[in-house]
């Protein structure tokens, strides 16, 4: 039994290890001075949105562009209609009739998914910057302002805040911790100049650059384009930029429901099995390997007495750590409520992640109407 003890000991600490490292680089990467104000110069962007039966958030992601502030000559909005069946088609052609915005939308026909949207609204971009975004998000005033001011000298990738809406619920609050862990860990990393994460949802990049890496991958996964976008920019060398602004963060929905949640994670993991670029692997294995420690922590606690104290010690001191990170990045986001559902969300997260992995390994999941065995 000593034995395992010291194996748990031993990854607790490779866990703790790796996430003062994320703490150290996320407040650096926060407190450092923003550099972009030395740059006053507009350039053209080009923002392509992908979508699919999207009636329900289309407009409202329109109107926060068409909030920008930002010379509406220096931008476009390419839209994909990736064989909507539902309204989003008539909404964003109303918009279009109401508005002077240079907006275009193009029409998917002999392909289909988010990664094939893209790669075709790129071919229908007329401007340098390429700008992500996904219909259910909300952008902020200064969005555009802040990327053109990050395209300057080598920056050939700017990563860029996203959450969840705020509401109340076990659920929401459990997708909001979770994506705070998430942003944690992009931009704490981001800092050492080696970042392993990014969201398509608040993404831009060179289109020269993405040319010159050969577009994006060959995976045939419903989801990834950004993350191994990302891999292939760091494997030629390409600047990667991480902006912590509060100005610059896009609020997106959270899932609603428990299946729409699940399929929506077994979406994300499926696309793990790829992974190439060394950090990631070491930091999505530490994880889940110390959650699955922390099933049998749970276990030991409970079942063995003579060790209870050393495992409550271990169990402790991940949530602390834990703590601290969620704290910090909450206090960003501006998402501290959600840290009242802290503890309950340690209790099951492990399952959570033990069980999500298992089915992303032997089931099937919908988006967007479609069906995907991985």
């Amino acid at each position: 039994m000593i034995y395992i003890l010291s194996i748990f000991v031993l990854i607790t600490a490779i866990y703790i290890c790796s996430l003062v490292y994320i703490i150290i680089g996320f407040i650096r990467l926060r407190s450092s001075k923003n550099k972009e104000v030395l740059n006053n110069e507009s350039y053209n962007i080009s923002v392509i949105i992908p979508v699919r039966n999207e009636e329900e958030n289309i407009r409202a992601c329109l109107e926060s562009l068409k909030n920008q502030n930002y010379k509406r000559s220096n931008f476009e909005l390419i839209i994909i209609n990736d064989h909507s069946t539902d309204d989003t088609v008539r909404i964003v052609n109303n918009f279009i009739k109401e508005n002077d915005l240079n907006i275009h939308l193009f029409p998917l026909s002999d392909v289909s998914s988010k990664k094939e949207a893209l790669k075709y609204g790129i071919e229908k971009s007329n401007y340098e910057i390429i700008a992500t975004t996904d219909a259910d998000c909300r952008l902020p005033i200064n969005w555009l302002q802040h990327i053109s001011k990050q395209f300057k000298g080598e920056t050939k990738m700017l990563l860029g805040p996203v959450i969840f809406n705020q509401s109340n619920g076990f659920l929401s609050s459990f997708q909001t911790l979770d994506m705070l862990a998430i942003q944690g860990m992009e931009f704490g990393v981001a800092n050492f100049r080696n970042p392993i994460l990014n969201n398509a949802a608040n993404l831009s990049y060179s289109k020269e650059s993405y040319l010159n890496v050969d577009g994006f991958d060959g995976f045939d996964t419903p989801s990834g384009d950004d993350i191994f976008l990302l891999e292939k920019f760091k494997a030629n060398n390409k600047k990667i930029t991480g902006l912590l602004n509060r100005d610059f963060i896009v609020e997106t929905e959270s899932e609603l429901s428990i299946k729409k949640f699940l399929n929506q994670r077994l979406r994300w993991t499926s696309k793990t099995k790829y992974y190439s670029d060394k950090m990631l692997i070491f930091f999505s294995s530490i994880v889940l390997i110390q959650n699955v420690l922390m099933g049998f922590i749970y276990l030991g606690i409970s079942l063995v007495e003579k060790y209870a104290v050393i495992l409550i010690i271990l169990l402790f001191c991940k949530w602390l750590i834990d703590f601290i990170l969620l704290l910090l990045v909450a206090s960003f986001f501006k998402r501290k409520r959600a840290l009242f559902y802290f503890i309950p969300v340690q209790i099951v997260y492990p399952i959570y992640i033990i069980l999500i992995w298992i089915a992303s390994m032997t089931l099937s999941f919908e988006w967007k109407g479609r069906k995907f065995n991985e």
